[in-house]
């Protein structure tokens, strides 16, 4: 949703009678739908409230327009920030009461009142008529006049008799085209009856000329057979033999059609299986070597990094100095089993790309398992029993001596094309680079889910995520994968969902280290976007070469 420009910006209070208004004012427990022009004049009030003096719960709607508040569920946040928060209700009455025919409808109202018997009555008859009972209702709400209460209920008393009224309305409309429908389906049915009648009497017509004509020919048979009885009658053998005969052979000639159209169906049903196997086999085969051609390439620079490591600690150790050197064993630790974590990866789609044999089914060969990837030297510890979920990526590599991440010559990542002339939080140009070429986009999921969705459960908020960042896919077709915290989760339900890859953390691991973690673990030719508000990880994400947007810019991008 977009958002409406403010008129004029407005200072700490709402400039008006705000003083005047009544200490902890509430609104009368009535229809939101009687209170929309107040309402309105709350929408307003948010927008033109500084962004310090708007409360949480109400930041969302300051970027709403007009149309998005109107919708049920803005109105009824809108009301429960008018009933909780006093400066917005304030401000909001304040702005209403600047109108010039609310000023009118409430000098009306006091003028009624003074004068006593019906004229209250008839002041609201009136506005019932005319359309505004959501205006008067605003102004006894937003005034608090004498005898607001009496006003408020005539309010909604009329509303009720206008809503039964309407009803009824359309009640006896749905009835006068129930009946019409009826009549018509009436003359359709008189007039398909007519012609069946029609029809009827032609077939009686043929039926008796046809019967008129057999018996014509059975006359002139009799007549040309009534010379000789003895022919007569081998005339009838012959013709009943040879009518039997004729039965006989189609019956089975009905019977082998039957079991020849049995057979047919059962070969094409066959035949439709076969296939949609073979195709279902093959583009498993396909994604399974691509999964594997990943891995292993993943795997040899993971070997490589460990082999470098290893031999750098090995140097660090011979080389003599005058003081003692110490092995930073923790990086070496994590490097192989980050080696032998993809390894076991690449086996595992290797030997899934076996395929058995069968017809229309295409076999591949196997991927060549790759080397193994932790030195000798590096004892790498069983992984982690994680979620039912896809792999967690190895936790960052850190030295001891130093906070900030390790750099893997992140000016050689290749870049996440901007627009020339375009800035990087412009809308347009968060949109032009998702649409980048064989990008990767990393979205640190808790991070979003909590600006998005504060109020929901985590569980919630992980659904929530899923199913938007799954259609945001499908819109961009790029890589998009979320990584969730899954320390404090244990035995989370599974999050699938089609060309999404969702991450939780193993225990013991923050949900940050694996998102640099996959972005370290990216091929230097895929351009990647991290999406995330959290100082420590931009900053180690950019210094791998990552572009990072902030959560907000990937909320608005999914709203556009």
């Amino acid at each position: 949703m977009t958002a409406e420009p403010a008129d004029a910006p407005v200072p700490g209070h709402v400039a008006g009678d705000a003083e005047d208004l009544p200490d902890e004012q509430e609104l009368p427990p009535i229809p939101d739908a009687l209170l929309a022009p107040l309402l309105d004049a709350a929408g307003d009030a948010l927008r033109r409230l500084p962004p310090a003096d708007v409360p949480p719960a109400a930041r969302r709607l300051r970027s709403f327009d007009r149309r998005g508040l109107a919708t049920p569920a803005a109105r009824r946040q809108l009301r429960k920030i008018l009933e909780e928060e006093h400066a917005v209700l304030a401000a909001a009455i304040t702005l209403f009461r600047a109108r010039p025919e609310v000023a009118e409808l409430a000098e009306a109202w006091n003028e009624a009142i003074g004068a006593g018997g019906d004229a209250p009555v008839e002041l609201v008859a009136a506005a019932a008529g005319d359309g505004r009972l959501p205006l008067l209702a605003s102004v006894l709400t937003s005034g608090l006049p004498d005898c607001f209460e009496f006003g408020l209920g005539l309010v909604v008393a009329y509303s009720a008799i206008g809503g039964r009224e309407a009803a009824t309305t359309a009640a006896v409309r749905a009835a006068t085209a129930a009946r019409e429908a009826a009549e018509e389906a009436r003359r359709r049915a008189d007039a398909a009856r007519g012609a069946a009648e029609t029809e009827a009497a032609r077939l009686d017509r043929s039926l008796r000329e046809e019967r008129q004509a057999r018996r014509d020919r059975e006359q002139e048979a009799a007549d040309a057979a009534a010379g000789s009885e003895a022919r007569r009658e081998q005339m009838e053998a012959e013709r009943d033999a040879a009518l039997a005969r004729a039965e006989a052979e189609m019956a089975a000639a009905d019977r082998r059609s039957a079991e020849a159209a049995r057979r047919m169906a059962e070969a094409d049903r066959r035949m439709d299986e076969v296939n949609r196997l073979a195709a279902e086999t093959n583009r498993r085969i396909e994604e399974a070597a691509d999964r594997a051609a990943q891995a292993e390439e993943r795997a040899r620079r993971a070997e490589a990094r460990a082999a470098s490591a290893e031999e750098r600690a090995r140097a660090a150790a011979s080389t003599p100095s005058d003081g003692p050197r110490f092995v930073d064993r923790t990086v070496l630790d994590q490097i192989a089993r980050a080696a032998e974590d993809l390894a076991a990866g690449v086996r595992r789609l290797a030997d899934s790309t076996a395929v058995p044999s069968g017809p229309s089914v295409a076999r591949r060969p196997r991927s060549t398992p790759p080397p193994s990837a932790a030195p000798p030297s590096a004892a790498a510890p069983s992984a982690p029993t994680r979620p039912a979920q896809t792999r967690p990526a190895p936790p960052l590599p850190q030295s001891r001596n130093a906070g900030a991440p390790v750099s893997r010559r992140s000016a050689r990542r290749a870049p996440v094309r901007l627009p020339p002339g375009m800035l990087q939080d412009d809308p347009a140009a968060i949109e032009a680079m998702v649409r980048t070429r064989n990008l990767a986009v990393i979205v640190d999921g808790y991070n979003v889910t909590m600006l998005a969705w504060p109020e929901a459960s985590a569980a919630e908020q992980r659904e929530r995520l899923c199913d938007a960042l799954a259609e945001f896919q499908l819109r961009f077709r790029c890589e998009v994968t979320v990584v969730f915290d899954g320390a404090e989760v244990p035995g989370v339900r599974p999050l699938r969902r089609r060309n999404l890859r969702v991450v939780f953390s193993a225990a013991g691991q923050e949900a940050d280290e694996v998102v640099v973690g996959e972005v370290m673990f990216r091929p230097e030719d895929v351009p990647v976007i991290v999406v995330s508000s959290d100082r420590e990880v931009k900053a180690k994400a950019e210094a791998e070469g990552a572009t990072v947007l902030s959560a907000d810019a990937l909320l608005q991008l999914m709203r556009r």
